[in-house]
């Protein structure tokens, strides 16, 4: 009873894992079709359990469960990082827009029709939503949902700009600015690691010889005491 009470339960936290993931990128469809797949193919090792008499088979099960979750961590991350990257470029696009004239809602129009996937689709939701609801505050709904703090910082430049009357394009070129140095600063200093790690292997190897040498006279010393105590 209470192996299978353990046995729901661990189903039922990995259906759960699942539809986190593809709710994540937009398509909780996915989470039935990645549970139903993993419970047909979990009944192969199974099949040939008893097709060949070996029980070894068994270890396979396990495996045919883990792989989804990884799968679709890994889908996850994969969506995470285009979403992310796709953010900048609607940054800039938006900085040029504004620069030419055009209004916040059209600018956010003219991602949604011309922006790939999966930023557009992000984008619909908040055309969507500032219907109902100011255009930063669609926007810090979509940085919520997604956990993408570059949305979150263009909800946050938006919001200046509506309540101070900051043009978006120049806060968001100054971001941009901002961004570029602190990742020039952070390639800098990692830059300066690798030289430190470089130099402190180069001496290593230098000195290494020198070292096994002293070792060597040593070893070659306490032998030569431990024959004559023997003699």
């Amino acid at each position: 009873m209470v192996s299978v009470t353990r046995v729901k339960a661990s189903m039922r936290t990995f259906r759960q894992r699942l539809e986190q993931d593809a709710a994540f990128i937009g398509q909780p469809e996915l989470a039935d079709v990645w549970y139903r797949t993993t419970l047909l193919i979990s009944g192969l090792p199974v099949a040939l359990a008893v097709l060949f008499r070996e029980p070894l088979f068994l270890l396979l099960i396990p495996l045919v469960f883990i792989a989804p979750i990884l799968y679709a961590r890994e889908v996850r991350t994969l969506y995470r990082r285009n979403l992310e990257r796709q953010t900048r470029q609607a940054e800039i696009l938006v900085a040029f827009l504004m620069r030419s004239g055009a209004q916040m809602g059209e600018a956010l129009h003219t991602l949604e029709a011309h922006m790939k996937s999966p930023f557009r689709e992000r984008i619909a939701e908040v055309n969507v939503n500032k219907r109902y609801t100011t255009i930063p505050g669609a926007m810090e709904m979509l940085a919520q949902s997604t956990g993408v703090s570059q949305l979150a910082d263009f909800a946050v430049l938006i919001g200046e700009s509506e309540r101070y009357g900051t043009p978006v394009a120049d806060a968001v070129m100054r971001s941009l600015t901002l961004e570029t140095k602190l990742r020039d600063a952070r390639a800098a200093r990692r830059y300066g690691e690798v030289q430190l790690q470089l130099s402190m292997y180069a001496t290593f190897l230098i000195a290494f010889p020198g070292f096994g040498f002293v070792l060597y006279a040593l070893l070659a010393y306490a032998l030569s005491l431990f024959q004559g105590s023997i003699l």
